[in-house]
């Protein structure tokens, strides 16, 4: 067994633990306790070796190519700002995740303070999937997941120009941000109609999924139908198999989201009195869900990574969950098991992945 997973263990039981007390602990110690955490998350994904986590070894060729100006182009400028930079120094590839670690983590640790009552516990549900997923594998959509949270928590908070700018921000980060502008459709209401297109949405989106039906064929070619097209070679060629990620038929955390989803929605009207960003989470949740189920037949990366972005708002629901039962304690045990489950799940995934 690796550091690596060691440290992650270690940090994830660490972090569960003090959730449980973390009502008894005083607004000092906590705020310490959440400190050290977060100098440990980024020693953990910083720190790690090249081939350690899928996508490193694919970093390091980004890192030390020297590409073309279309290659570049491509690439975000953030991404090759910081290269740039490093590479004026004559660093290696692991200045580049030490410091996508020193943007990503704390983002996401000020966000997730701002956003809950517990912040031990919200923090345990981060640390035990998307902290692996976005600080550890795809650390370009990490940063502009954080940003989006950001985002998030100022549209609830109904300062929409703050929102537009984290979207923006994070685009720079990685282009798929700027779908994050569908936020300003949503509102914190769920009528009857919209949650029946909710409720809908899964099985209808699931037929589409599994008969790999292709629904970009109606996009016209002015409205980015030749660009999609290069989507559909790809998959044709076999030459995105390796970047898809973990499929549906096998990936129980996304199973386990829609359950979060269905639950959320039955119960959105209790949880919204108790944690404020359970409405727009919903439909966001969704959203990811449409590009999951919908763009499958066209590329299985862009549903896959597109889902991720805004599947990091199950973080949201996660946390809005545990307040379904009374007592407290009882919900964090709930969670915490659940958690618990989803962390041995990543473990195990990211170890078959470096197979």
């Amino acid at each position: 067994m690796s550091l690596m997973v060691i440290s992650l263990i270690l940090l994830f039981f660490t972090c569960l633990s003090l959730s449980f007390i973390e009502d008894r602990l005083t607004a000092r110690d906590k705020v310490m306790i959440y400190l050290i955490l977060g100098v440990a998350m980024i020693l953990i994904a910083g720190l790690r070796e090249v081939g350690s986590t899928p996508d490193t070894i694919a970093y390091e060729g980004m890192y030390y190519a020297k590409g073309s100006k279309l290659a570049l182009m491509l690439r975000e400028p953030s991404f090759n700002l910081i290269v740039s930079v490093l590479n004026s120094f004559s660093l290696g590839v692991s200045a580049l995740f030490i410091t996508y670690a020193l943007i990503s983590v704390p983002i996401h640790l000020s966000a997730l303070w701002r956003m809950s009552k517990f912040p031990l516990l919200i923090l345990t549900i981060y640390i035990s999937y998307y902290y692996m997923m976005h600080e550890m594998v795809q650390i370009r959509c990490g940063v502009a997941s954080g940003l989006f949270l950001w985002a998030i928590y100022y549209y609830v908070e109904n300062k929409k120009k703050y929102t537009l700018l984290f979207i923006l921000l994070g685009t720079f980060f990685h282009y798929s941000a700027i779908a994050g502008l569908v936020i300003f459709l949503f509102n914190d209401k769920l009528p009857q109609w919209q949650r029946i297109v909710l409720y809908s949405l899964v099985p209808i989106g699931l037929a589409v999924y599994f008969t790999h039906f292709d629904i970009s064929i109606f996009v016209p070619d002015e409205l980015g139908g030749q660009r999609l097209q290069k989507y559909r070679e790809l998959k044709e060629q076999g030459l995105e198999d390796e970047q898809a990620g973990w499929m549906l038929e096998t990936h129980i955390l996304i199973w386990m989201n829609i359950v979060l989803y269905y639950a959320s929605i039955y119960y959105h009207d209790y949880l919204a009195k108790h944690f404020k960003y359970t409405i727009i989470a919903i439909k966001l949740q969704a959203v990811g869900l449409c590009f999951l189920f919908f763009a499958n037949g066209l590329s299985s990366v862009l549903g896959n990574r597109m889902n991720d972005y805004f599947s990091v708002v199950s973080i949201l629901l996660w946390t809005g969950a545990v307040y379904a039962f009374q007592p407290i304690f009882i919900s964090k045990i709930i969670s915490n098991v659940l958690s618990t489950f989803r962390f041995i799940s990543s473990i195990l995934w990211y170890a078959l992945a470096l197979l």
